[in-house]
């Protein structure tokens, strides 16, 4: 490796199937793999959405449309692209918002696989909890304020604690109602305290005592993030894209044969399918839509508006977010800017469409089974390692772990990768040194690399403030998706389109949506904008939709450039466009 190409780019080199794969995986990764089987565990089969309509249909058209146009351009970048259509004002905005959100979320990457890491090993602190009502546990969670960094068990038998107690070992703490049960009848070890308490008492007073009895973690949860960082920093470092799409090959048949094993035994595990559906329905009202793809606009799950209604999946997802990732997302797009030919970039395209339409079956459904199993999970991005956990043969959880590290190290190396190559291709060669040599990108980019994984370390120690870990994902990238998707479709079909008209049309949709997410937040009740708490999917639609028209407005009064200035960089039907050289702006 002697250039900054042949680490971001893999020296233009990379065959369509292995693109193709690493697409996939890139996409899925561990946080997926944890994340859509929490939110499948809250919501159901819906989740299936971001793949059948979020993924497939949207890969079809970018293989067609957008990714030959990218690849025939020479880019390195979307930034660089948006650079020579519009100016390097919007490639550089563009530039900025890409390389911030990709340190954040490759801290969350991090956080969410250090969790399920601790959790699988054993590591995470254990709480259980005997109550006759489930309406007690919530409350006692609530009261102690650890859901996020111990794992709470609810149970209401004694019998039922002291198996449970035999299958984990030592738990923590164990907490029991002694208006419903003995303390004294539970078989605990001598470092797992039993403390009784009465509903009365249980305040925030009584659980801030209360944790003071359990025994301390050993093991904080930044030193898996630290770990994990780098181990798989260590490789992307030294192999650049080239390593990471070839290590992603492997990783997805890793990830999607461990994945398939535990849809089928987890099947098996809670009595076939036929069992497996009539135990989801007789959890009642909860559970009403999980096995429907389209749920209606005002459903509520216990008392907050649903998250993914119809009409936000369709125009949020299916219109905005799902055709921003695929078409404008650095660390999706870049494996096709190395390709090795315009067919191969087009193939890599529907290859990965094919792939993804098992997705849902391999990820959504083992976070159904998970609510099967236990329905009582007080933290859902836990669902899928506990069911792995709990139900696995001896031996086979490695199976899951593998299948999980696979995920984890595509999604770390893929962001660390991406978040390099924007940086030194964006800011840093135009901004300080222009006409240096091949090999000092390189260099450079490489140590962008280890300062973007210290930054995503110090974002993951943030990350179990969030209720929801997908859901938190995608608000952030819901707040500038739509935005550049609006300028980058207007800049491939509409030859009008002015460099002030996207720079305008960005900047305000990028204020009109944390508008959006602000009134929303602080609005009553009563006044919500709209029928959800976080109602990523809507505000992606309307900002979008913002953009486009202050892109088009301001387009028609501005300056729009000359057809031999966009040659090559306007998407024509039936014509293949000549290379364009790669310029810094």
């Amino acid at each position: 490796m002697k250039t900054g190409d042949d680490y971001f780019l893999a020296g233009r080199s990379l065959p369509w199937w292995a693109i193709g794969m690493s697409l996939v995986v890139t996409d899925i990764g561990a946080v997926d793999m944890v994340a859509i089987a929490g939110s499948a565990y809250l919501y159901g089969i819906v989740m299936g959405n971001f793949d059948w309509l979020g993924s497939v249909p949207v890969m079809i058209i970018g293989a067609f449309i957008f990714i030959p146009m990218f690849w025939r351009a020479r880019v390195t970048t979307i930034p660089e692209w948006l650079g020579l259509r519009y100016s390097f004002s919007v490639r550089t905005v563009v530039a900025l918002i890409w390389g911030a959100v990709l340190s954040i979320s490759l801290g969350i990457t991090l956080y969410v696989t250090a969790l399920a890491f601790n959790l699988i090993m054993g590591i995470t602190p254990q709480i259980i909890v005997v109550a006759e009502d489930k309406t007690i546990f919530d409350q006692i969670v609530e009261a102690t304020g650890e859901a996020k960094t111990h794992e709470f068990t609810f149970l209401q038998s004694i019998e039922e604690a002291n198996k449970r107690i035999k299958l984990l070992g030592n738990p923590n703490l164990i907490l029991v109602d002694s208006d419903f049960a003995d303390p004294t009848l539970i078989q605990s070890p001598e470092d797992s305290p039993v403390t009784g308490f009465t509903i009365s008492a249980v305040n925030e007073a009584w659980g801030a005592a209360t944790m003071q009895d359990a025994r301390k973690p050993g093991w904080n949860i930044m030193y898996s993030v630290i770990l994990m960082g780098i181990v798989i920093g260590a490789y992307t470092l030294l192999g650049g894209l080239k390593a990471v799409v070839y290590t992603d090959v492997i990783q997805c048949a890793v990830m999607m044969g461990g994945s398939m094993f535990i849809l089928f035994y987890g099947i098996y595990y809670v009595g076939g399918i036929s069992e497996f559906r009539s135990t989801i329905v007789d959890l009642g009202e909860r559970t009403m839509y999980h096995f429907d793809l389209v749920i209606p606009v005002d459903q509520e799950f216990e008392g907050e508006g649903t998250q993914l209604p119809w009409a936000g999946v369709f125009l949020g997802l299916g219109m905005v977010l799902a055709n921003a990732y695929w078409m404008s997302n650095q660390t999706i797009v870049q494996r096709t800017l190395g390709a090795r030919s315009e067919a191969d970039a087009k193939a890599s395209y529907v290859f990965g469409s094919l792939l993804k339409v098992f997705i849902p079956f391999l990820m959504v459904v083992p976070g159904i089974i998970a609510l099967a199993h236990n329905p009582n999970i007080v933290n859902p991005d836990t669902a899928s390692s506990m069911l792995v956990r709990d139900i696995m043969p001896v031996g086979f959880v490695g199976l899951f772990f593998a299948a999980f590290l696979a995920g984890l190290m595509s999604s770390v190396d893929s962001a660390l990768n991406s978040a390099s190559t924007i940086w030194t291709k964006d800011i840093y060669q135009p901004f300080f040194k222009p006409d240096a040599d091949p090999h000092h990108y390189l260099v450079v980019g490489r140590i962008i690399t280890v300062v973007f994984l210290i930054v995503a370390m110090i974002c993951a120690n943030f990350a179990d403030g969030f209720d929801s870990i997908y859901t938190l994902i995608q608000t952030i990238y819901g707040l500038f998706q739509g935005p550049v998707l609006a300028i980058l479709v207007l800049g491939a079909l509409w030859k009008r389109a002015t460099a002030t008209g996207a720079l305008v049309g960005l900047i305000t949709g990028v204020a009109f949506t944390l508008s959006l997410n602000l009134i929303h937040a602080y609005a009553s009740e009563d006044n919500k904008l709209f029928h959800a708490d976080d109602p990523f999917l809507y505000v992606a639609w309307w900002s979008f939709v913002w953009s486009m028209v202050a892109t088009i407005v301001i387009s028609l009064f501005t300056k729009a450039k000359t057809a031999e200035e966009l040659k090559g960089l306007i998407y024509e039907r039936g014509k293949k466009s000549k290379n364009t050289e790669t310029s810094n702006g």
